[in-house]
């Protein structure tokens, strides 16, 4: 019977041993998985984590800089001052107005200088003769030329628009009542990449 007793204990020992030694081989190999983990492949993911942060705060801040410089070039406009500064070194003018007789009359001018702004630029337009006043006539094309001194000389206010609705990267000064107005395009530099000008009958 002793000999008995002493033929289990060993057995439990034994299992006992066994169950150690498992343990701790999976312990060691669990840590060796996380050594493995590279410090610089971590730090790469947590940069690119900064970087995305850092573009949508960007993202955040880009209209009230386009805003200013809105405001600055409003302050410009009103006072006869040169707009060059505040061109893309490449631009695009279009031209609208609609008139209760005339009908529409539209134009676009791709890849101005930035100087272009402050001088006579010759606009090739299209006219539909379409006007609700008036009989309708043949459409005809000619060439337009288009001061922008000239066509905001008789705006009675120079004024910013805010709409709840507006477009991202777009700025509204509207002058000559509601009917005249520009619309800029500005780029993610804060420079005037498009330019509108546009008049609209109120009738």
């Amino acid at each position: 019977m002793k000999n008995f007793t002493i033929l289990i204990l060993t057995f439990t020992f034994i299992e006992c041993m066994t169950t150690l030694t498992s343990c701790n081989s999976s312990t060691r190999h669990n840590t060796a998985e996380d050594a493995s983990i590279n410090p610089a492949e971590e730090t790469e993911v947590n940069d690119a984590e900064v970087e995305l942060e850092t573009i949508a705060d960007s993202n955040l801040v880009v209209q009230p800089n386009i805003d200013l410089k809105a405001s600055e070039s409003l302050i410009k406009l009103e006072s006869g001052e040169d707009l060059s500064a505040f061109l893309n070194e490449n631009w695009t003018f279009i031209y609208h107005r609609d008139n209760r007789c005339d009908g529409s009359t539209d134009g676009r001018l791709e890849n101005l200088k930035d100087i272009q702004i402050d001088s006579n630029i010759k606009v090739p337009v299209k006219n539909d003769g379409d006007g609700w006043a008036c009989d309708k006539r043949d459409p005809t094309s000619y060439d337009l030329n288009f001061d922008l001194g000239e066509q905001i000389a008789n705006w009675d206010r120079f004024e910013i628009s805010h709409d709840e609705n507006q477009e991202k990267n777009i700025v509204h000064i509207v002058g000559a009542g509601m009917s005249d107005y520009l619309k800029l395009h500005y780029n993610e530099r804060n420079r005037i990449v498009k330019l509108e000008y546009r008049s609209e009958d109120p009738g």
